[in-house]
């Protein structure tokens, strides 16, 4: 359990740091992009539960 900890660790302290690096407009670009894919994740489970 604490490998996976440090893995997650230090892969998120990674994306922490490549996000910090970018400019202010592509962390925008960055966050929305995933709340599109976000929002395409939560509807494709809705539209699957709704045709069941």
């Amino acid at each position: 359990m604490e490998k996976i900890k440090d893995l997650y660790h230090q892969y998120w302290d990674q994306i922490i740091a490549w996000y910090a690096g970018l400019s202010q407009l592509h962390q925008y670009g960055v966050f929305f992009l995933l709340i599109i894919i976000g929002l395409f994740i939560v509807s494709f489970f809705i539209i699957s539960r709704v045709t069941k």
